[in-house]
C-alpha cells in the first residue's frame, strides 16, 4: 500500500474537468450545511447544557464534570492515529473506485481499533482500584468526592464504545458523504440534551449525568456504523477474513505521525482543565471552560467546513489537481478570517455580559482572559486550516515532531504561570508555545504544498 501519489510527481497538473471541481464543492457544501445541522445541534446542546449543569451541579461540581470529560477525552489518542489515517486511505480507494481496497482498509483498521479498545478495558479493570480520583482532581466537597470514581468509570466505558464506533464518520468522510454522518450526530446531540434534562429533573447523580450527556453520541455513531455496513455500503462489512497482514504495518507507519499530533493536541486542549483543577480548584475551571466554549462556538463556523475539505483535498491530491487545492484553501482562509474578526469584536465588547446571562455570575471571566482567548482563537483556527491540508496530503512528519515540542512547552508554561497568574497563565502558555513551535513551521509547510513540493518534508 502506498499513500496518495505526490503532487510533485506531475510537473504541470493537467486541467481537470470543471465538473469534477463542481462535484467536490457540491459535496463540501452538502457536508457543511448538514454539519451546521449536526455539529450545530451539538453546539446548541452544549450551549443549553452549560447553564443547566452549572446551576444544577454548582461551580465545583460543574468544574469536576468538565475535568472528567477532559481526562477521558485524552484516552482517544489510544487509537494511535488509526481513525485519522482511515480517511486518507478510504479517499485513496475512492479516487481509484476500488471497493475491495476500501473494504480491506476499513476491516483492518476496524479490528485494530476494537483490539485497542479491548486492551484498554482490561487495563482499566486492573488499575482502576489503585487510582485516587478525588485526590487527582482536588475535590473538596465530600458528596462529590464519593461520586468522582463512579463518574470517571462511566465516562471511560462510554469512551471504550466510542473508539470503534467513531470510525463511521471517517469512512463517510473518505467517500465525501459526511452529510450522512452529520444526520446521525444530530440525533445523538438531541438525545443527549433530553438525557441531561431528564437526569436534572429526576435529581440524578453525577455519574448519571455523565452517561446521559456522553452516551447518546457514542450510540448514534454505532448505529451509523451498522447502517453503513448493512445497508449503505455493504461491501465494507468487516469480515475478519478481509484483514490483511501487510496493511497493519502500512497503517501503523502512517498513523504513528497522526498519533504524535493527537497526543500534542490532547495536551493543549485537555490538560488546561486538569492543571487548573489540580493547582487551583475545580471551581476555577468554570469561568475558564465556559469562556473556552464561547470561543469554540465562534470558531465552529469555519471549522465545520474542515471535515469535508480533508477528503476533498486528499482525493484532489491523489489525482494531482493542485489548482483546485490552491483555490479551495484560499477561499477557506478568507472565510475563516472574516468570521473570526466579527467574533473577536463581539467577545471583547460583550463577552462578560454574554457569559453572565448565559451561565451565571460564577462563570464570568476576567477582561484579560477574554482578550487572551481572542488571540488564541485566531491562532487556533488558522493552524487548524493548515493542519487539514497537511493531513490530507500526508505531510505531517515535521508537524508531529514540533507538535510534541509545543505540547511539552505548553504544559510546562501552564504549570509555571498558573501559580503566579491564575487561569490567565494557562491560556498564555498555550499561545506562546503555539507561536514558537507551530505557526512558523506549519506556514512554511503549507507554502511548500501549495507550490507543488508535496514530497519534501522541511
Amino acid at each position: 500500500m502506498t499513500l496518495p501519489v505526490h503532487i510533485q510527481d506531475i510537473a504541470e497538473p493537467l486541467e481537470k474537468p470543471a465538473g469534477e471541481s463542481k462535484r467536490r464543492y457540491r459535496r463540501i457544501a452538502a457536508a457543511t450545511l448538514s454539519g451546521f445541522l449536526g455539529k450545530g445541534a451539538n453546539l446548541l446542546v452544549s450551549a443549553a447544557t452549560v447553564p443547566l449543569t452549572v446551576r444544577y451541579l454548582g461551580s465545583e461540581g460543574y468544574g469536576l464534570w468538565i475535568t472528567i470529560s477532559s481526562t477521558v477525552t485524552m484516552f482517544f489518542v489510544m487509537d494511535i492515529g488509526i481513525a485519522a489515517t482511515l480517511t486518507n486511505l478510504i479517499s485513496e480507494a475512492y479516487a481509484h473506485d476500488d471497493k475491495q481496497r476500501a473494504a480491506n482498509y476499513f476491516t483492518t483498521a476496524f479490528w485494530l481499533v476494537v483490539g485497542v479498545s479491548t486492551l484498554l478495558g482490561l487495563a482499566g479493570l486492573i488499575f482502576w482500584p489503585y487510582i485516587r480520583w478525588p485526590v487527582l482532581f482536588h475535590v473538596q466537597d465530600p458528596g462529590l468526592a464519593r461520586e468522582t470514581s463512579s463518574a470517571v468509570a462511566v465516562a471511560f466505558v462510554v469512551f471504550l464504545c466510542a473508539l470503534p464506533s467513531g470510525l463511521a464518520a471517517k469512512v463517510l468522510g473518505g467517500y465525501q458523504e459526511l452529510h450522512a454522518a452529520n444526520f446521525f450526530a444530530t440525533a445523538g446531540s438531541l438525545a443527549s440534551l433530553l438525557g441531561v434534562i431528564l437526569v436534572i429533573h429526576l435529581h440524578g447523580s453525577l455519574p448519571m449525568l455523565v452517561a446521559a450527556f456522553a452516551g447518546p453520541a457514542a450510540a448514534a455513531n454505532g448505529i451509523c456504523l451498522v447502517w453503513i455496513c448493512l445497508f449503505h455500503k455493504p461491501w465494507l462489512k468487516p469480515w475478519p477474513s478481509r484483514i490483511k497482514g501487510p496493511l497493519i504495518g502500512d497503517i501503523f507507519r502512517s498513523s504513528s505521525q497522526f498519533f504524535l499530533i493527537q497526543i500534542a493536541g490532547l495536551v493543549v486542549f485537555n490538560s488546561d482543565n486538569i492543571v487548573i483543577s489540580h493547582y487551583l480548584s475545580p471551581a476555577q475551571v468554570t469561568p475558564y471552560n465556559v469562556t473556552w466554549r464561547l470561543v469554540s462556538y465562534i470558531t465552529a463556523v469555519p471549522i465545520l467546513i474542515l471535515p469535508s475539505l480533508w477528503p476533498a483535498y486528499s482525493e484532489a491530491h491523489a489525482k494531482g489537481d493542485l489548482a483546485w487545492i490552491r483555490s479551495a484553501y484560499a477561499r477557506t482562509r478568507w472565510v475563516t478570517l472574516a468570521v473570526l474578526t466579527a467574533g473577536c469584536i463581539m467577545l471583547v465588547v460583550e463577552g462578560q455580559n454574554i457569559v453572565r446571562l448565559w451561565a451565571g455570575a460564577s462563570a464570568v471571566p476576567s477582561t484579560m482572559l477574554l482578550r487572551l482567548m481572542c488571540v488564541w482563537m485566531f491562532i487556533f483556527a488558522i493552524t487548524l486550516n493548515q493542519s487539514c491540508l497537511m493531513g490530507a496530503t500526508a505531510r505531517v512528519k515535521r508537524q508531529a515532531v514540533f507538535s510534541m515540542i509545543a505540547a511539552g512547552a505548553n504544559l510546562v508554561l501552564s504549570i509555571l504561570w498558573v501559580k503566579t497568574m491564575g487561569v490567565d497563565g494557562v491560556i498564555l502558555g498555550t499561545i506562546v508555545s503555539y507561536l514558537l513551535f507551530i505557526v512558523v513551521v506549519q506556514t512554511i509547510e503549507v507554502h511548500s504544498i501549495l507550490r507543488g513540493n508535496a514530497a519534501k518534508c522541511i
